[in-house]
C-alpha cells in the first residue's frame, strides 16, 4: 500500500464521501492555525482505498488536531481488513522516514460505524499502537424514542421532566447563537468544565458544519438551558455543548431539553445523537455517566491510540 501526500484540492477531488464533517478539507483548513502543518494523505494499492487528514505539531502526527476524533475516510467501500493493516503500516513508514516522534489517533466511538472502526482498531493494535485512554461515549438511538419513552427512563429523570412541565417551560430551535452560547458559557464556568470554542469559533465552524441551536425558556421568556449541535453525517448529529444556568436548576430544564432534542431528531429521521464522552483520560465522571444513563442513552468505547517512534 502506497501513501501519497496530496494537496487539499486533490483530496477534495478524491474524497467524495468523507467519514464525517471532521474529515473534510474545509474543516482542516479552518483549524490549521492550531498546528504546524496539515497533511492530506491518499492510500493506494492499485486502487485508491483511503484518505486521511492529520496535523503535525512539535514532531507529533495528530488526528484529530481540532475535533473529537480522526479516522480514515474510505474512498472505495467494503475494504478488506488487510487493506487497513497495509494503510496503517504505510502511515508508520512515512512517519519514520519524516522524523515523526509519535503518532496519536483518537478514533470515533464504535457506534458511528462498528465494522469500519473495528477493522481500524485491529490494524492499529497489530501494528504496535497502544491504548492511551479508553473513553466512554454516550449516544441516543432515536429508534428508541416513542410514546413509551418516559416510562422507560429512570424514575428521577421522569420526575424532573414532569417538574419542567409544571413550570411551563418552552423549547424552541433558534438562530440566536449568542444567547445559546452565553448559557453554555455560564454553565461551563459554574461546573468548572473547559469551554474550548469561543463564540467566533462557533460561528465560523457553522459555515462548514451544519449546526442547530436550541433554547429552553421559562414562561417569562428567560433563557434557562441551551444546546449547540453539529450535523456530522446525514444520519448522525453530535451534541457539542448543552447545559443550564445554575439558578434554573429547580425547574429541571436539562431533562426537558434532552427530551425535546430526542423528539426533534426522531422527527427529522436522524438515527444517532452523539451525546459525547463522560470521561477525562479514561476516568469516568460518575455524575455525568449516571445522568446520561438516566435519560436513556447507551454507551460505546471511544479509544485513543498512540505509537511512540523515538
Amino acid at each position: 500500500m502506497d501513501i501519497i501526500e496530496v494537496k487539499k484540492e486533490e483530496y477534495i477531488k478524491f474524497v467524495l464521501k468523507p467519514f464525517s464533517k471532521f474529515e473534510t478539507a474545509d474543516f482542516a483548513e479552518l483549524n490549521k492555525h492550531k498546528i504546524d502543518e496539515v497533511k492530506y494523505f491518499i492510500f493506494d494499492n492499485g486502487k485508491k482505498r483511503f484518505a486521511f487528514i492529520c496535523g503535525i505539531k512539535d514532531g507529533i502526527l495528530k488526528a484529530p488536531f481540532s475535533s473529537t476524533y480522526g479516522i480514515f475516510s474510505e474512498i472505495t467501500e467494503n475494504n478488506k481488513i488487510e487493506y487497513y493493516h497495509e494503510a496503517v503500516e504505510a502511515l508508520i513508514s512515512y512517519s519514520k522516514t519524516n522524523g515523526i516522534k509519535s503518532i496519536y489517533i483518537g478514533t470515533p466511538a464504535i457506534s458511528y460505524a462498528p465494522s469500519i472502526i473495528t477493522k481500524f482498531h485491529n490494524a492499529l493494535i497489530n501494528k504496535g499502537f497502544q491504548i492511551e485512554s479508553y473513553d466512554i461515549n454516550f449516544e441516543y438511538f432515536t429508534k428508541n424514542f416513542d410514546e413509551n419513552y418516559l416510562s422507560q427512563i429512570a424514575r428521577n429523570a421522569r420526575k424532573n421532566y414532569n417538574t419542567a412541565l409544571r413550570n411551563e417551560l418552552k423549547f424552541e430551535k433558534t438562530d440566536d447563537i449568542k444567547s445559546v452560547y452565553e448559557i453554555i458559557k455560564i454553565n461551563r464556568n459554574f461546573r468548572g468544565f473547559p469551554l474550548h470554542m469561543s463564540l467566533e469559533d462557533v460561528v465560523n465552524t457553522a459555515e462548514i458544519i451544519p449546526s442547530d441551536y436550541f433554547i429552553v425558556t421559562d414562561k417569562e421568556g428567560k433563557g434557562l438551558a441551551s444546546a449547540l449541535i453539529h450535523h456530522l453525517t446525514d444520519n448522525i448529529v453530535r451534541v457539542v455543548y448543552w447545559g443550564n444556568t445554575p439558578e434554573s436548576e429547580e425547574f429541571r430544564p436539562i431533562n426537558f431539553l434532552s427530551y425535546n432534542i430526542f423528539k426533534y431528531y426522531k422527527e427529522k429521521k436522524i438515527s444517532l445523537i452523539d451525546i459525547g464522552t463522560s470521561t477525562v483520560d479514561g476516568k469516568p465522571n460518575s455524575g455525568l455517566c449516571d445522568f446520561k444513563d438516566s435519560i436513556g442513552c447507551s454507551c460505546s468505547p471511544k479509544i485513543n491510540w498512540i505509537l511512540k517512534l523515538k
